[in-house]
């Protein structure tokens, strides 16, 4: 475990301000659509926000903040992939104060640990993270947020959490992973160029998507120059870099990316030889 994982809980913190949510949802347990994992919320605590796939929670009586997350996890590796890639954003660190606990809940393999560190303001900070792992290739992440003095009630609640998790099979969407097979490119332009009116000079090409159709992907940036630039028919790559490669999934409706660096999740579309994951637009290349 590294001592970056507190810098994700500060990222998240930092970058979010409180919603206080409108009505009481304690007594229902709370999913997360698509990936089979549920969990119940312990007494007087409340989902303030939900931003991307995470859970964000807090209470109208008790100090500190919970951070929950699914993910197609199966290992500690896995998540700290996750961890370190916020970290690396958010420029904070924190020590840990013990070591990894590896335990079972319900069957499931868990493993927790402790953090000390301090805010971007210099407030100290203690943060208990647990992840507890299912049979079906998922997980989920709990990360409570405190100062030392209110961490013991905290790190309770944390446990309650993860002791409540229930998780099922989730929701792959093979279909979609099968028709994405084939090489998708983000344009600069926002769009491919015309066949039939070549670009002038050189065509930039952001990104370059490459899946298998059974779940393996590869990750290029490019750029091309148009044939009319070389007095060519065809398109001829004048740089390219590999960014990363790995394991994709679909699952409600999102694009859940695994690489070397971490895991994504983008909500997509796809509409023919057009493909909309996040805020990009990506066309399938002939």
């Amino acid at each position: 475990m590294r001592s970056r994982m507190l810098a994700v809980i500060w990222a998240v913190v930092l970058g979010l301000t409180a919603i206080l949510p409108r009505e009481s949802l304690a007594q229902s347990p709370r999913q997360f659509p698509g990936w089979g994992i549920e969990y119940q919320l312990p007494p007087t605590w409340l989902v303030a926000q939900m931003p991307g796939r995470m859970h964000v929670l807090s209470s109208q009586s008790e100090a500190g903040s919970i951070f929950v997350v699914p993910g197609l996890y199966s290992e500690m590796a896995e998540v700290e992939k996750d961890l370190d890639a916020f970290a690396t954003m958010a420029n904070l660190v924190g020590e840990p104060v013990e070591e990894p606990t590896e335990f079972s809940i319900d069957g499931y393999r868990a493993v927790t640990t402790t953090y000390d560190g301090q805010t971007r303001s210099l407030e100290p900070v203690r943060a208990r993270m647990v992840a507890v792992f299912t049979p079906h290739g998922t997980g989920i992440v709990i990360l409570g947020l405190a100062n030392p003095e209110q961490f013991p009630t905290l790190s309770e609640r944390v446990q309650e959490i993860a002791i409540s998790m229930k998780a099922r099979p989730p929701a792959i969407d093979g279909q979609t992973i099968a028709a994405l097979d084939g090489v998708w490119a983000n344009y600069r332009s926002g769009r491919p160029p015309a066949a039939d009116a070549p670009d002038e000079g050189t065509r930039g090409i952001d990104d370059l998507f490459e899946f298998d159709g059974v779940g393996a992907y590869a990750w290029k940036s490019s750029i091309y120059l148009s044939a009319e630039a070389r007095g060519r028919t065809d398109e001829v790559p004048a740089s390219s870099r590999d960014v990363d490669s790995g394991t994709y999934s679909v699952i409600a409706g999102k694009l859940v990316l695994k690489g070397r660096f971490g895991q994504r999740v983008v909500p997509m579309e796809l509409e023919g030889a057009r493909l909309r994951a996040g805020q990009a637009t990506y066309f399938r290349k002939p």
